[in-house]
């Protein structure tokens, strides 16, 4: 009788260390608790459509000692490119630890993309792209007026923002050509043949001679070895004071 009591004792004996080791001795405040407060703070600061915050990183669980926590928010140092917010986690009124959560501020800009695959070589037209909203990454954003009628250089993919110097001019009207110059005055057209003094693209100014009237003038590429000049009562952005 005695010896099954002595090895129940020595089991209990045995045993009593490992049921101590295994009682909790601290809890774990989550990463994502810790951006959570911190991102009360931050998103507000960015309140532009065109603006955005880049999630934190570099942030990971805290252990910490049993007790009542409290995490609490410092004031935000923020320059144009950052965001940075102080997380203090307190453990019994007493602070243990404090993060600074740090956000990278995103500039968007609404700037011309291609609407699908272009390839090099490509006359641009209005169908070719479209407008999106993008990484400003320091780059001016570009209209698809200003493209359209223009070679692209290179192999453009869906989606991928178009850039001015990604194309080049195509000539329309070559310096010394003859060319159609259209004068426009109200609702009355006259055309002449004229010689080009310059090249240029569509929508490009050109430099132009009559050789009959022994005139020079000057007018807009609007197609083919073709330029039109509108006389101010026929233009409609220009107003006579």
């Amino acid at each position: 009788m005695l010896r099954p009591l002595a090895i129940l004792a020595l089991v209990v004996l045995v045993l009593a260390p490992v049921a101590a080791s295994a009682a909790p001795v601290g809890q774990v405040v989550t990463a994502a608790s810790i951006v959570a407060a911190a991102d009360k703070v931050a998103l507000p600061l960015v309140n532009d459509p065109d603006r955005a915050l880049q999630p934190a990183r570099g942030i990971t669980d805290q252990s910490l000692p049993l007790g009542q926590l409290a995490l609490s928010t410092g004031s935000p140092q923020v320059n144009p490119n950052l965001i940075a917010v102080p997380v203090a986690i307190a453990v019994d009124g007493r602070v243990r630890v404090t993060l600074l959560v740090t956000y990278r501020i995103m500039q968007y800009m609404h700037t011309a993309i291609a609407a699908h695959a272009i390839d090099p070589g490509t006359i641009l037209s209005a169908d070719d792209l479209t407008l999106d909203r993008v990484p400003s990454v320091g780059r001016q954003p570009v209209d698809i007026a200003s493209l359209v009628g223009r070679k692209i250089r290179t192999m453009v993919a869906k989606g991928a923002p178009v850039y001015f110097e990604q194309t080049a001019v195509v000539e329309l009207v070559k310096a010394g050509s003859t060319v159609v110059l259209i004068v426009r005055d109200g609702p009355v057209a006259l055309a002449a043949d004229v010689v080009a003094r310059n090249s240029g693209g569509l929508g490009d100014t050109v430099a132009v001679y009559n050789t009959e009237t022994k005139k020079a003038l000057s007018g807009v590429v609007t197609g083919p070895n073709r330029v039109e000049l509108y006389l101010p009562s026929a233009n409609p952005e220009v107003s006579e004071e």
